[in-house]
């Protein structure tokens, strides 16, 4: 019965080695840009995967194949999945202005031109595809409060509001969620506070511990799978603390500079690193029979390089103005909420053999081999994409 478990536990990583194969692209963020004119007119830019829209599903699950099909299929099909999209688009968002749902065009939308073109810029075969959704709507007079809602399909979006007299707010919403009413006052005749943010400081709060705790589960198999990693050599706990400790000093340091635009460093750089990081643990695995002094230290440098990882994600979302330091403290708190849940899982399967004399050899030694393997695969894929 026990070994059942084991090749259970190896089933599940082969698994996972095989969806990370197949979706090679990065995860791209929906980022809906809301502008709002002192005329009051409403324009709505939504930035989003196209490819995976098109085929009715999110940036995050769809893999490659599928994708590729159809932008170098027959043109024929993907007109046809480009108006499903816009008819999709069409019936599943949604504006509300005082508690009445109001009308909007859609003025732009990907098609064959767009694909055409983008085509021709990337020769080489690569994803994500990138096009906007563009909308356009008109606010009656003295209208007070804005709410949209986003098909659920395009997954979490990144609202960014502009509105005439007030600071720019950004706020993360979730697959279908129906954003918190916007002040709409200072385009339509009316007053606004200049710093009125469209969320409370806990809302926003609370909205990037969820977007922290996304960027390690579901999104962050590779971060994932350094902290797995390292519970694997030893899940002995006060040792594993050491290294999980020195982890989370580094990678939130780095993330909070670059965040704050005080470090720059190439994601074309950070990325590939990142799964350097990731094998170098997995092949450290099944030479060190225990945890060392330095490893802690190795930790530290690795997460470094994590934090800038967590930084490149964090800086395309953006962070709320006004409150820019409850959603840094916040975005930290859902990453390290991520880490532990990586932990509770390692311990909750694999911590049963954590004392036996045979957990190295058949249980660290077998899964670290797959780490390491899916690592050095996204480090040349990195390299190659970035290139």
């Amino acid at each position: 019965m026990r070994w059942r478990w084991v090749r259970n536990v190896a089933a599940v990583v082969v698994l996972m080695a095989w969806t990370a194969g197949v979706r090679a692209h990065p995860v791209v963020s929906t980022v809906g840009l809301v502008k709002v004119t002192s005329d009051g007119h409403v324009q709505v830019t939504i930035i989003h995967d196209a490819l995976a829209f098109a085929l009715n599903d999110t940036s995050a699950r769809i893999g490659d194949p599928p994708m590729l099909a159809l932008v170098y299929g027959p043109e024929e099909d993907l007109a046809a999945a480009f108006a499903d999209g816009r008819e999709r688009l069409g019936s599943g968002m949604r504006i509300w202005v005082d508690g009445k749902q109001t009308e909007f065009q859609v003025v732009q939308a990907p098609d064959l031109a767009a694909a055409r073109q983008w085509k021709i810029e990337h020769p080489t075969r690569q994803l994500p595809c990138k096009m906007d959704y563009v909308i356009s709507a008109e606010l009656p007079k003295g209208a007070a409060k804005m709410v949209l809602r986003f098909p659920a399909v395009l997954s979490d979006v990144i609202l960014s509001v502009d509105r005439p007299g007030v600071e720019p707010a950004n706020l993360p919403l979730g697959a279908g969620e129906v954003s918190p009413e916007i002040d709409i006052r200072m385009a339509t005749g009316g007053a606004a506070s200049p710093t009125e943010n469209p969320d409370s400081v806990v809302g926003v709060a609370w909205r990037y511990v969820k977007l922290g705790y996304r960027h390690i589960m579901p999104e962050g198999t590779d971060h994932a799978l350094f902290v797995l990693g390292l519970f694997l050599l030893t899940p002995r706990v006060k040792a594993l603390l050491w290294q999980i400790t020195a982890f989370t000093i580094a990678h939130s340091l780095t993330l909070t500079l670059a965040t704050l635009h005080l470090v720059s460093i190439p994601a074309s750089i950070v990325e590939p690193t990142i799964a350097l990081t990731i094998a170098f643990i997995g092949v450290e695995n099944l030479f060190a029979k225990k945890v060392h002094a330095w490893r802690p230290a190795v930790a530290f440098i690795f997460g470094l390089v994590h934090g800038l990882g967590f930084a490149t994600g964090l800086m395309e979302i953006g962070l709320p103005t006004g409150q820019l330091a409850a959603g840094l403290v916040a975005f930290n708190v859902g990453v390290e909420g991520g880490h532990l849940t990586v932990l509770a899982a390692a311990f909750l399967v694999l911590g049963w053999w954590r004392n036996k004399p045979w957990y190295r050899k058949r249980v660290a030694m077998p899964i670290s081999m797959v780490i390491a393997a899916i690592a050095l695969f996204w480090m040349v894929q990195r390299i190659v994409q970035g290139a």
